[in-house]
Parts: C-alpha cells; sequence; structure tokens
C-alpha cells in the first residue's frame, strides 16, 4: 500500500484513571522500505480543528520495533516490545525523562487500498506507571 492515503488516527490514554480518546483525520504518505515500512502523516482534530499532529513512523520488520517522531511536540519514542526504552520531552520546567514501556507493536499495510497500524505502551517515571496509550491508524488509499 505505498502511496497517499487518507488517515484517521484514535489515540486512547489513561493518565491518572481518567481516560482520553482523540480522534483526528488528515493524509499520509506510505513507503515499502529495506527495513519494513515508514509512514509520514499529518493530521487534525476532529473535536478542535486548530490542533494538529504531524508524525514520522518507521517500522521495523525483522525487530517488530516503531520509531515515533512527533514533529509538532519535539520528541520520539522507540517502541521496543522486548525492551524498556526511554524518552526525553521538553517542558517548560526542563526535559522530563520518561521510560516507555511496549505492549504491541502491530501493523498490516500490505492491502492495496487499507492498511492499519496498531501502537500500544505504557509510559513511566522510573519504573512507575504514569498513563497507558494505545494509538490505531486506519489508512484508506486515496
Amino acid at each position: 500500500m505505498e502511496g497517499t492515503a487518507q488517515i484517521r488516527v484514535a489515540s486512547r490514554s489513561v493518565f491518572g484513571g481518567v481516560e482520553d480518546v482523540i480522534r483526528m483525520e488528515g493524509t499520509a504518505s506510505i513507503e515499502k522500505t529495506e527495513y519494513g515500512w515508514h509512514l509520514n502523516y499529518e493530521a487534525v482534530n476532529c473535536e478542535d480543528e486548530k490542533s494538529r499532529l504531524r508524525s514520522d513512523i518507521k517500522l521495523e520488520a525483522d525487530t517488530r520495533r516503531a520509531i515515533v517522531v512527533n514533529e509538532g511536540e519535539g520528541y520520539g519514542l522507540l517502541l521496543d516490545p522486548e525492551a524498556v526504552t526511554a524518552t526525553q520531552i521538553k517542558t517548560p520546567r526542563g526535559t522530563l525523562t520518561l521510560n516507555v514501556k511496549t505492549k504491541e507493536v502491530q501493523w498490516d499495510l500490505a492491502g492495496r487500498r487499507d492498511g492499519s497500524v496498531v501502537l500500544e505502551y505504557m509510559l513511566l517515571v522510573g519504573m512507575q506507571p504514569v498513563s497507558a496509550l494505545r494509538v490505531s491508524l486506519f489508512l484508506k488509499k486515496e
């Protein structure tokens, strides 16, 4: 499923016992690579059109890992189901270091018209869970 596609994003997070679901829509560029897949997309919040997200995702076929770079917020994640990784997020008070425990990295981009990506992970301070996230991407070829 290479080329340009319409994308729908559903991001479900649980923070402090409170669930939040954000739905976004936009366009994506999908490329088959020597390591797996490269997906770059821009989406707009369905409820608040002022909120935009630009993301770059590399999906590694051999390791079943994902590398996610959120261009708007300026942070990256290595999602590895086999290891706890770390990320740094810049805040007004300085840099916050979080551990990332990946539960699932899954994708199906082999179809001609439709594809999907699921990323599920937890953010931790030390080993204490702070937030659980599940990001589902649904793609439809233009």
